[in-house]
C-alpha cells in the first residue's frame, strides 16, 4: 500500500465532513502526517522501524563501511 492509500485512510476518512476548512489546515495535516509516518509510524516491510530510522542506519552502516581506517 501506497503513502497515498495511508494518508487517505488513516487521515482523511475518520474526519468529518467538511474534511478541512481551508487550503492552510490541509496542508497543515498532510505536514503532520509525513512526519508521522516517516518518523513515528512503524513499517512491517523494514522490520517494524521507521523510514527514517531505518534510512539514518543504512546511512551509518555506508559510511562506515566506506571510511578509511
Amino acid at each position: 500500500m501506497c503513502l497515498g492509500s495511508r494518508l487517505k485512510t488513516e487521515v482523511l476518512e475518520v474526519r468529518e465532513w467538511p474534511v478541512f476548512a481551508n487550503l492552510a489546515e490541509v496542508q497543515r495535516s498532510v505536514a503532520e502526517y509525513f512526519d508521522y509516518y516517516n518518523h513515528e509510524r512503524l513499517h512491517s516491510s523494514i522490520d517494524y522501524q521507521t523510514p527514517y530510522h531505518n534510512i539514518h542506519q543504512q546511512l551509518l552502516q555506508f559510511s562506515t563501511l566506506n571510511c578509511p581506517a
